[in-house]
């Protein structure tokens, strides 16, 4: 796990674009490859915001990496390095299979007023207390929690049998989704803190849409057990989102306040010709 805590507000504003409508920012990991064979095998993953889907246009602060190797172990991202336009990171592929990549962002985000001065923080749910002066006042308070995914195999995928990481939004594929082609079908269970999300709205999109008049969005709800299936119509790399807002945030204590929690969820996917 690599872990880097950033105490800038804007970051973490940005990251809320995650599932916001394809107009807006969205934030993404995106995969130089998918499928890699080889002794030698080291994907690199990139982590950006974008209005114009997978076109490199500011930076997405890396907090959290969780790294998921085929057999339930966890790995460790190597190399990285932050640019204006994105940060990135390698992972070397020691095992055949699929492996996950989940970057997770965790804060509190409030004001409080004291002496009849407004000012906002940025906190954790550990550390909330101490952000808050005595005698201040809350105002607001947001849970925010974002995941950004990424899956990638060596050799043979394999059937991904991931267990549920347990908090906020998160994808669970039902089937290999590292070997794709136009025509292919992949099954998906979405979770929220580690149940299945019914009737939850999915969006799908897919690469170049700065480059034409139609988004050509594709909208997919979840059925009762928090599945749905994405048909792959087209080559090319695919952006998934889903969002959640303004629900009460679980398992926060010793706060002065229950806060709202907004929670949000992408993934990338690469299809090819068939």
């Amino acid at each position: 796990m690599w872990s880097k805590t950033r105490p800038l507000l804007s970051a973490l504003a940005l990251s809320l674009a995650a599932a916001a409508p394809a107009q807006a920012h969205m934030t993404w990991l995106l995969a130089n490859t998918y499928q890699v064979n080889g002794k030698e095998a080291v994907v690199s993953v990139d982590a950006a915001v974008s209005e114009d889907l997978f076109v490199f246009e500011r930076a997405l602060k890396l907090e959290q990496i969780v790294i998921t190797a085929p057999d339930g172990s966890r790995a460790e991202a190597q190399q990285r390095s932050s640019a204006r336009h994105r940060e990135s990171f390698e992972l070397r592929l020691t095992q055949d299979g699929t492996y996950r990549v989940s970057h997770v962002q965790l804060a509190l985000m409030g004001s409080y007023v004291q002496d009849g001065q407004t000012k906002r923080f940025r906190a954790t749910p550990a550390t909330l207390d101490q952000e808050l002066p005595a005698g201040a006042q809350l105002q607001g308070l947001t849970q925010v929690h974002n995941r950004q995914q990424v899956f990638v195999s060596k050799e043979e995928p394999g059937k991904p049998a991931f267990a549920p990481e347990g908090q906020g939004l998160e994808l669970l594929p039902l089937d290999a989704v590292t070997e794709l082609s136009h025509g292919d079908r992949s099954r998906f269970r979405l979770l929220l803190d580690g149940q299945p999300l019914a009737d939850a709205s999915v969006r799908l999109l897919r690469e170049g849409n700065r480059y034409r008049y139609k988004l050509g969005e594709q909208l997919i709800k979840t059925d009762a057990k928090g599945e749905f299936t994405v048909d792959w119509a087209e080559a090319g790399r695919y952006w998934l989102g889903v969002s959640q807002g303004d629900k009460p945030a679980p398992g926060v204590t010793g706060t002065r306040e229950k806060p709202l929690r907004r929670a949000s969820l992408s993934a990338s996917f690469e299809v090819l010709p068939r």
